[in-house]
């Protein structure tokens, strides 16, 4: 018998290793369980958006994913000098500007969003700006950087291990002891056995955990197919960036050799088998309507679909679900890999909390109750998307007038960008609550100069006091191990008092004018929901 953990996470992918981080920057004994001998080098998502740039912004990552930015932007920039279109060439150049802008990068089906027609005085977009240069970050680098943070936390990370299966107290519900019961949950491996108080099932969306527990993964089948990969080839007749054609799409770029195609119709017989050099130049001629050659794959191509499903629940007594694990959609809009990074924020703490038994009744339940609505808009949202994607003469209607009317319009394209980036996402965190209660902080600056994210790397609540006498500061004496109180005291009516998840959702906020001891029983009302007593 192995070691025991507190929590094993099965899935080295982007959501399992943030979440390891999430957890063992807590004190959490985490050890990740991985099928792959190393990193996977294929290509996947080429970035991430505003509100996952902002998660690696609390954990002080931001630096690091800068760094990768401006290396890709810089190569970006070269495919781009010799014909790229005015889009692309845009869009390297935003990240040159050194005023704050709201980042604008992706698409609504193969649609482009042009900088130009983003209203950057908009709030909502003025609010999210501090991350601009650390959004453009492919997978591979992505999980790298995941991967050295784990390490510096000392979490235990196994590869090349399958996991075949979980046994054992599955089912207990682990709220009242922190999970640590006689029972345990095995997890069995072809390396043997491991056992743990908590498993998160962050294997993908063939997830063999979620398989063997017989979880109902609900959703709709899918209609196209698409593929993704570098290759070799003469891309002479190709039109950089996305492309609909009547008989599906194409992505060609940022990156010299990158093509992305998903054509509708028939899936293969088996999915699971190699995409083969012939198979994806049938899929690029017939998408592209080019007699194009193409002469060799680097690494691996990829293949996938707009099949779009969800978990019934989150969770199953001591096993959760994140990522790819709970919910599966088509890639377009890159969300897949944000939704499971909210996923992995969004549990981190709570399971946490419940494995140290500081967490307040429900707490761990609230996962399922905040995550499943996201996910199911997500869904919807790609599903939008790939009906925007048909090549019937009426799509191509619709999708004249969705980009050349609806989005021309300045605060339409705003609101698209908004919700793309992610910066939209609401939870119930209060009864009765004003904004910004429920939403995700963004950028707040001090009177010091620093800024909110700066206290947050060690996944602490946040309090951010702007009241003149620091009145809150004595209801959260006894929870340091819990809450940072930052003193920033200030009069001005819209800056207010902030207290702050580690997740980034504000749960409780007062401005100057509110009366004192109305915004003091509020304060009190969400720090015993979400923080416990003492």
């Amino acid at each position: 018998m192995q070691q025991r953990s507190d929590v094993i996470v099965v899935g080295a992918g982007p959501t399992g290793l943030l979440l390891a981080g999430e957890l063992a920057v807590q004190g959490v004994r985490v050890t990740v369980l991985e099928r792959l001998a190393e990193p996977d080098p294929t290509i996947k998502s080429g970035s991430i958006n505003v509100a996952s740039a902002e998660i690696l912004d609390r954990r002080g990552l931001l630096p690091a994913a800068e760094e990768i930015q401006r290396r890709r932007m810089a190569a970006a920039g070269r495919f781009t000098a010799g014909g790229g279109t005015a889009v692309t060439r845009g869009l390297v150049g935003a990240f040159e500007d050194s005023a704050p802008r709201f980042p604008v990068m992706g698409h609504f089906a193969g649609i482009m969003f042009r900088n130009d027609l983003v209203d950057q005085a908009d709030p909502v977009l003025a609010s999210h700006t501090a991350v601009a240069g650390g959004i453009a970050v492919p997978q591979y680098d992505l999980e790298l950087l995941l991967a050295e943070r784990c390490a510096r936390l000392g979490v235990v990370v196994r590869r090349g291990v399958t996991v075949q299966g979980v046994r054992g107290d599955i089912l207990g519900d682990g709220d009242g002891d922190g999970g640590h019961g006689d029972g345990a949950v095995i997890v069995d491996t072809d390396a043997g056995e491991w056992s743990a108080d908590w498993v998160v099932a962050a294997d993908g969306g063939r997830s063999a955990i979620r398989k063997q527990l017989g979880v109902e993964f609900i959703g709709t089948a899918p209609e196209l197919v698409g593929y993704q990969a570098i290759a070799d080839f003469d891309a002479t007749g190709l039109a950089h960036g996305w492309n609909w054609t009547p008989t599906g799409v194409y992505a060609y770029g940022p990156v010299a050799g990158r093509i992305l195609v998903a054509r509708f119709g028939a899936q293969p017989e088996d999915r699971d088998a190699p995409v083969t050099l012939a198979e994806l130049q049938e899929a690029v001629r017939e998408v592209t309507g080019t007699n194009v050659t193409l002469k060799g794959i680097q690494g691996r191509a990829t293949r996938w679909s707009d099949n779009a499903r969800r978990v019934g629940r989150y969770r199953h007594g001591r096993v959760l679900f994140a990522g790819d694990a709970a919910h599966v959609h088509s890639p377009f809009s890159a969300q897949g890999l944000n939704l499971g990074f909210g996923d992995a924020v969004n549990l981190g703490w709570k399971l946490a909390a419940t494995i140290q038994g500081w967490a307040p009744a429900g707490l761990l339940d609230t996962y399922h109750a905040e995550r499943a609505p996201i996910a199911d808009w997500v869904l919807d949202w790609t599903r939008a998307q790939v009906a925007l994607m048909r090549g019937d003469e009426r799509t191509r209607q619709l999708r004249a007038v969705v980009g050349d009317e609806l989005f021309a319009v300045p605060g339409a394209t705003n609101r698209m960008v908004a919700l793309s980036s992610g910066i939209m996402q609401h939870y119930d965190v209060a009864d009765d609550a004003a904004a910004p209660v429920g939403s995700i902080v963004g950028d707040v600056l001090l009177t010091s100069g620093r800024r909110l994210a700066d206290f947050a790397h060690d996944g602490r609540f946040v309090l951010i006091d702007r009241s003149a006498d620091g009145r809150f500061a004595d209801a959260v004496r006894l929870l340091d191990d819990r809450i940072v109180h930052v003193a920033d005291p200030t009069a001005e009516p819209d800056r207010p008092s902030l207290l702050v998840r580690p997740d980034g959702i504000v749960i409780w906020a007062a401005h100057a004018a509110d009366e004192p001891a109305e915004a003091t029983k509020r304060f009190a009302t969400a720090r015993l929901r979400w923080v416990g007593t003492h």
